[in-house]
């Protein structure tokens, strides 16, 4: 198969992993930053050129997009698929799990457990409306972000109000949610691919701090998930429409909530604690999906 990874890294720990495990099966792959893709409608026809060079031979495309990159990545990804070429993650699935409120929705209208979530366009009834979800702490988080920056926790209607009307004067989308104490630093990440649970972990934040990301310090340890922490991540990946996901979850008094659902999952940490090869396991169902879509075709 002829393999192509949308990422501005090459160097990046996934990336690599996943050129080295295409290699190994014997696929061709190239890394291609989003950025140097020219798309073209109509006139002398409908192509994809890179640095200049048509693009057209790939058999299945792997989107590992940032938020530096998941705008204009997205387009070269539609463009890919109008094109007759498939990809592990559709650029329409991406943009939805991405928009973190409009994910909650999604996931909600499945019937999957979600924290009771809240976003406005202005504080004039914040008062009136948190109660509704629950009580403070609150957390406040954007639509877009990553590795948990960008996350503030308030704990007082005056702080709460300061920094709604602060992101609405600044024209910032905000999600407002009630801090579940019982999971405070602590959160599931399950990696899915291809409907399947592949490898999951523990994380746990660093004394002090209440989000349990690797980036900003949090330690992970390899568990045992029950049918229905695995049921639930499954059941979350293929309502967005992800072949590949990482789904975090919240334990709490009530059951397990979905609190994000990550269409680039990083996985280093995970392969690290797990023991388990995700690189390979990523590259045998993007092939076994572009040899799909020659059979369909």
């Amino acid at each position: 198969m002829n393999i192509a990874i949308l990422s501005r890294g090459p160097e990046n720990h996934s990336t690599r992993s996943l050129v080295e495990a295409a290699e190994k099966s014997g696929h061709t792959v190239k890394v291609r930053d989003p950025f140097g893709f020219y798309l073209q409608i109509g006139g002398t026809g409908h192509r994809i050129t890179y640095d200049g060079v048509p693009s057209e031979d790939f058999d299945v495309v792997i989107p590992r997009l940032s938020g530096a990159t998941a705008r204009y990545g997205g387009e070269v990804l539609s463009h890919f698929e109008w094109l007759g070429i498939p990809a592990v993650n559709s650029a329409h699935a991406i943009a939805d799990a991405r928009h973190k409120f409009r994910s909650l929705r999604i996931l909600a209208q499945h019937g999957l457990p979600v924290p009771p979530s809240l976003t406005v366009g202005s504080a004039t009834f914040l008062e009136d409306a948190t109660p509704e979800i629950g009580d403070y702490p609150f957390i406040l988080k954007p639509f877009y972000g990553t590795h948990g920056i960008g996350v503030m926790l308030l704990d007082t209607p005056t702080s709460l109000n300061s920094a709604v009307e602060t992101m609405c004067d600044l024209h910032r989308d905000y999600i407002i949610q009630s801090f579940v104490a019982e999971a405070a630093g602590v959160d599931i990440r399950i990696l899915v691919v291809g409907g399947n649970v592949i490898a999951a972990m523990k994380r746990c934040a660093v004394p002090g701090e209440f989000r349990a990301n690797i980036h900003q310090g949090a330690n992970g340890e390899a568990i045992t998930l029950t049918d229905e922490y695995s049921r639930i991540a499954t059941d979350a990946a293929n309502a967005l429409k992800l072949g590949i996901a990482g789904v975090d979850l919240l334990q709490t008094k009530n059951g397990p909530v979905i609190l994000e659902v990550n269409p680039s999952p990083g996985f280093e940490e995970l392969e690290s604690v797990t023991k388990i090869d995700i690189a390979k396991v990523m590259i045998e169902y993007a092939a076994q999906l572009a040899e799909n879509h020659k059979r369909r075709r």
